[in-house]
């Protein structure tokens, strides 16, 4: 199996679950591929690049808003917020200090579409601004640091472990992603109706061996640090420092459906979707 993943903490669970063995002992034989973000994977998906993929529930509601047959199968990422490991991020320098003084200014993003604007909007709502006068562009979360202090954009979403070293110059503005839920699926697993349909039995083992890998990543920290080290620059100080990601161990529509429903609240989908309706029959 062709696997598309971000190489990052909170989209790490593949690689943490190779590296435990569990994919080894289920019988599956995993290539990991490297991708920017979850619309880079929900391409890659598509065009049959890989034969499945880790993306933000959004991207997936997405491409089905569109008629492309994008089916979650497996629970991934879950935020937290009394752990976050995604937040909101100005230089060290920046004047600014609150959502209201966002208003008209440029926000970097992993990806153009998805949680994190689904997330801005709703934050800079909370709070009385408007989020209808910022501008997105597309920055990775290695460069996003270095795009603050340069001033290339005003704020930036910075995810582990890339969070843990930009501190040093930079510093947190606001935790969007709150905005959304207290805690709720950050990204899910998908692949083609055609794709499940063809090999249900391989997609549930995959899926059994995620379950297994998330309950050993939850608990083996320095294990998984040294497992994304090749993936990622990362130092022995850099992961003693991240705030580690959570991943689930059960589905529960409950983990999916504030993430829609604020996608929708906020114009990033077109019309309301329910939890069910994503995940691919039988799982």
């Amino acid at each position: 199996m062709r696997v598309g993943i971000i190489p990052s903490d909170p989209f790490g669970e593949a690689i943490y679950t190779q590296a435990g063995g569990f994919f080894k002992r289920a019988g599956i034989d995993v290539e990991l591929v490297s991708l920017q973000n979850s619309a880079a994977i929900a391409a890659a998906v598509t065009g049959g690049a890989v034969d499945i993929g880790l993306a933000n529930p959004i991207v997936i509601a997405s491409a089905r808003e569109h008629g492309i047959p994008h089916y979650a199968f497996a629970p991934s990422a879950l935020f937290d917020a009394s752990a976050p490991t995604t937040l909101l991020m100005v230089a060290n320098g920046s004047p600014l200090h609150s959502a209201k003084e966002l208003e008209g200014k440029v926000i970097g993003s992993v990806e153009l579409a998805g949680i994190t604007q689904a997330a801005l909007r709703a934050w800079m709502t909370k709070n009385g601004a408007d989020p209808g006068t910022t501008r997105f562009t597309e920055i990775p979360f290695t460069a996003m640091a270095a795009a603050l202090t340069q001033g290339r954009v005003d704020a930036g979403f910075i995810a582990e472990p890339s969070l843990a070293s930009a501190r040093a110059t930079t510093r947190e503005i606001g935790d969007p992603y709150a905005a959304i839920a207290d805690m709720w699926c950050l990204a899910m697993w998908f692949s083609t109706k055609d794709w499940l349909t063809q090999n249900t039995a391989l997609a549930h083992r995959y899926a059994d061996s995620l379950l297994k890998g998330a309950a050993w990543a939850n608990t083996h920290h320095l294990e998984t640090g040294l497992a994304l080290k090749p993936y990622t620059p990362l130092t022995d100080e850099t992961i003693a420092k991240m705030t580690r990601i959570r991943f689930a161990t059960s589905y529960t529509p409950a983990y999916l459906q504030p993430v829609l429903d604020t996608g929708f609240k906020y114009n990033i989908l077109k019309s309301p979707m329910s939890a069910s309706d994503l995940m691919f029959p039988g799982f």
